[in-house]
């Protein structure tokens, strides 16, 4: 008589299953979802807080939830696991809610990589070592709702996560001002429409004047065009 030695496979032995829309199963991810799910760490340069002068709005206005945490300060770098750390203080509010969800505006996409100290130069860029996400000033990092949300239990619970993260956060809902800089907010109006290059004209940069200068015709005549 046959008998199956291996009731299981033994990539699912002891891992918790989930059923997908298809009725397969498959294993639930330990890690949590500030991590991508891609598994190759393309390593990056440091670069720079992206610093918003044009005016834009995106994603500096609540687009799923009652109530919001905004960053008021200069831009930061936030990594996963200070994210991590304010969603749980979050969730202890988020729990008791009736119909109470949060949602997570930010996903960490940068590889971080270091190497030891006294480490001799050369020799690579380091090992990966945690994700981090580049924040602008006045975007939403976490929205929250539910049902019998009291706006006092909402700055309560923001209050908490903000400690846990680097950077000066804020309190918003719908009818907040939308932040577009540190000390400034949209109105919703359009200014008068101005001339770029006029404006820039009256005060030149050096590259500006360089090209101002090379217009004129004994410049172009020796360039011959």
């Amino acid at each position: 008589m046959l008998v199956n030695i291996f009731p299981k496979r033994l990539g699912t032995l002891g891992l918790p299953q989930a059923s997908s829309l298809f009725g397969l199963r498959t294993s639930i991810r330990f890690k949590h979802e500030y991590a991508p799910r891609f598994k190759v760490q393309q390593k990056k340069q440091k670069g720079r807080v992206p610093v918003r002068t044009g005016g834009s709005i995106k994603g500096s206005t609540l687009q799923f939830g009652t109530y919001g945490l905004r960053l008021k300060s200069e831009g930061v770098r936030l990594t996963a696991q200070q994210l991590k750390e304010a969603d749980n203080a979050l969730m202890r509010y988020v729990r008791p809610l009736l119909q109470g969800a949060l949602y997570r505006r930010l996903c960490t996409n940068i590889a971080v990589c270091i190497k030891g100290n006294e480490t001799r130069m050369g020799k690579g860029k380091g090992a990966f070592d945690h994700w981090m996400v580049r924040v602008p000033t006045g975007k939403i990092i976490f929205e929250m709702k539910g049902e019998n949300l009291h706006e006092r239990v909402a700055r309560e619970a923001f209050r908490k996560a903000g400690s846990k993260l680097p950077g000066i956060y804020e309190f918003v809902a719908h009818q907040s001002p939308v932040r577009v800089g540190l000390h400034r907010f949209a109105t919703g109006e359009t200014g008068e429409s101005f001339d770029f290059w006029q404006e820039l004209s009256k005060k030149p940069t050096k590259r500006h004047l360089t090209v101002i200068k090379s217009k004129e015709p004994q410049y172009r005549l020796f360039r011959g065009r």
